[in-house]
């Protein structure tokens, strides 16, 4: 039979390689620069959120949670708008 502190260590192993597994232990970290909201994001690349939300399904961009709220960083968002900038103008050219 398990006793009560084994309990709690199996417990805590478990739920420990289920958030790494989903990528829940990682906190973005201050030396990252600059967040941004996901209304700011959306306003940024002039996007709905439904259309932000399949990009972070496809893995185009990365969300961090704080709490309930979801952070994007900025370069990741600027790099994003970055390439779409490039494919508009390779088809204006074109």
């Amino acid at each position: 039979m398990l006793q009560m502190d084994d309990l709690r260590r199996v417990v805590t192993e478990i739920v420990e390689e289920v958030c790494a597994r989903r990528g829940l232990n990682e906190k973005p970290s201050c030396d990252e620069g600059e967040w941004l909201t996901r209304e700011e994001v959306c306003e940024m690349l002039h996007i709905t959120y439904t259309t932000l939300w399949r990009k972070e399904n496809e893995g185009v961009i990365r969300k961090h949670k704080m709490g309930r709220r979801n952070l994007y960083a900025k370069k990741d968002v600027d790099a994003l708008f970055a390439s779409a900038v490039e494919m508009v103008d390779k088809s204006t050219n074109q």
